[in-house]
């Protein structure tokens, strides 16, 4: 008996819902994105690529509400990672150290009532917003970190970071246009996975031009704000 995914050429995962770690919901993405995919037609075109469409022949997609990853989407053909940029407010603090307590990067540094965030360590995941009693950090821009190429297997690899959007229906399109793109593009029994190590995949309508090759190294995940005070 065929899934559900082999009947439609994708597989869409994701986190549990309402879960309190939460930076971004996924769940108006998903049914975003069931839309938008279905109009593709992707299992017919698979058809036409391979003799029999297998599993390992499906498009591989994976929704995570925030930087922890549990739904794994590092390791995706296509992963979208929720992000909440926290933002230093003009709030007294109450010099509690919560938020320093509860970064676990350590990105965050307190000297009197001057927070200072460190956007080279912090991932954006909002743990710091969590705990804030007083206002003094205050949730900022959210949107998706768009990763594609991941995978297990014979040759395992993470996903590589493409950019950043803000709009659910951004991410919708940058989805659309990569499996798009593979279907019209991709070769005669070639694997999505192996369709997008050639390809620019960096979203061509991202928010400031936020791609990933235009941040530091030492930056994992891109970044358009500030965030000292």
């Amino acid at each position: 008996m065929q899934t559900d995914a082999q009947m439609k050429g994708y597989q869409i995962e994701h986190c549990r819902a309402n879960c309190p770690k939460a930076a971004r919901s996924w769940q108006n993405l998903y049914d975003e994105l069931n839309l938008k995919l279905a109009g593709l037609d992707i299992l017919e075109n698979l058809r036409k690529k391979f003799n029999q469409v297998h599993y390992h022949h499906l498009a591989k997609i994976c929704l995570a509400g925030c930087p922890n990853g549990c739904s794994q989407p590092d390791i995706k053909d296509i992963g979208l990672s929720g992000y909440v940029v926290p933002q230093v407010t003009a709030e007294d603090c109450l010099e509690c150290d919560a938020c320093v307590n509860a970064c676990l990067e350590k990105a965050i540094s307190r000297k009197g009532q001057e927070l200072t965030i460190d956007p080279e360590a912090c991932i954006s995941c909002g743990d710091c917003l969590r705990v804030c009693p007083s206002g003094k950090l205050a949730a900022g821009e959210r949107g998706w970190t768009l990763r594609c190429g991941g995978r297990v297997g014979r040759h395992p690899q993470f996903g590589k970071i493409a950019g950043q959007v803000a709009e659910d229906a951004e991410a919708v399109a940058w989805v659309g246009e990569i499996l798009q793109r593979y279907l019209e593009q991709g070769k005669s029994q070639e694997r999505l996975t192996t369709f997008l190590e050639s390809v620019n995949s960096a979203p061509i309508n991202s928010p400031a031009g936020r791609t990933a090759n235009e941040d530091s190294p030492a930056s994992p995940i891109p970044r358009k704000n500030g965030n000292a005070q």
